[in-house]
């Protein structure tokens, strides 16, 4: 477990400023409850991460087995001091799936959450997307034993895009809008011009954002959006360096 928690303490700032391709797979059922499901795959920064250490690095980090395992939140969510109890509730039932093979550039994290309703589901957005609470905190709390970044700046966090919006969900409707506050700060503390530079060397990156609801879709506001068969689901996939600049391309509202 101790491996893992550190494993975990660098890994998730990666999967946290969502500078890998991810998906996040929302299901809505009919009593409110659901599932938010968030996936990183950040395979091409472990290439680049390879390329820079040798192997001596990589097994004083821990790095040179591969690990395919999951951290129930439950485990570990009480002894967390720096979380707060209504935080808690809302993470302690999710649970984290990691696979990680430095040697073959492969790693993803796939963090799942259940909720019991869309008040809930508001929440835990809120919890997920803040650089100063909830699971970030959580992983900080486990790797507060572990060498500091000289960059004090770190200490700030590290926004994820999925922050600079304002989500509504109720039944009926699905409201994801730009917070132009937000993302002002976002661009500002991202210094949009070096992730530009981060793009090239790593390739293209996308952001997939799928809704799945309990009813048919009657109306949604983004022209990307596909729509399954039953219309029952909504899909939208953007390239995630341009959706850092115009975070417009993420924006949607459903009707259903």
């Amino acid at each position: 477990m101790n491996k893992l928690r550190t494993l975990l303490f660098f890994i998730l700032p990666l999967a946290l400023i969502s500078c890998t391709d991810t998906r996040e797979e929302l299901e809505i059922k009919k009593d409110g409850s659901g599932t938010l499901v968030m996936k990183t795959d950040f395979g091409k920064i472990l290439e680049m991460v390879k390329g820079m250490g040798e192997n001596n690095d990589l097994s004083k980090d821990g790095l040179d087995k591969p690990y395919d395992t999951t951290m129930y939140l439950k485990d570990v969510i009480d002894t967390a001091k720096n979380v707060p109890a209504d935080q808690k509730e809302l993470l302690r039932n999710g649970k984290v799936h990691l696979v990680l093979n430095v040697k073959e550039s492969l790693g993803k994290m796939d963090m799942n959450f259940p909720f019991t309703s869309t008040a809930r589901l508001q929440d835990l957005y809120t919890s997920l997307n803040s650089s100063t609470s909830g699971l970030k905190n959580l992983f900080n709390g486990m790797g507060k034993n572990l060498p500091k970044n000289d960059d004090s700046s770190s200490d700030k966090g590290m926004p994820q895009i999925a922050s600079v919006y304002d989500i509504v969900v109720k039944d009926g409707f699905y409201s994801r809008k730009v917070n132009k506050q937000r993302y002002d700060e976002f661009a500002q503390s991202m210094k949009l011009d070096e992730l530009k530079q981060m793009g090239s060397m790593f390739g293209a990156m996308d952001y997939t954002l799928t809704v799945k609801l309990p009813r048919a879709i009657k109306k949604v506001s983004n022209s990307k959006v596909t729509l399954s068969e039953d219309k029952k689901t909504a899909a939208l996939k953007t390239d995630l360096m341009e959706t850092f600049a115009h975070p417009e391309l993420l924006a949607l509202e459903i009707e259903y």
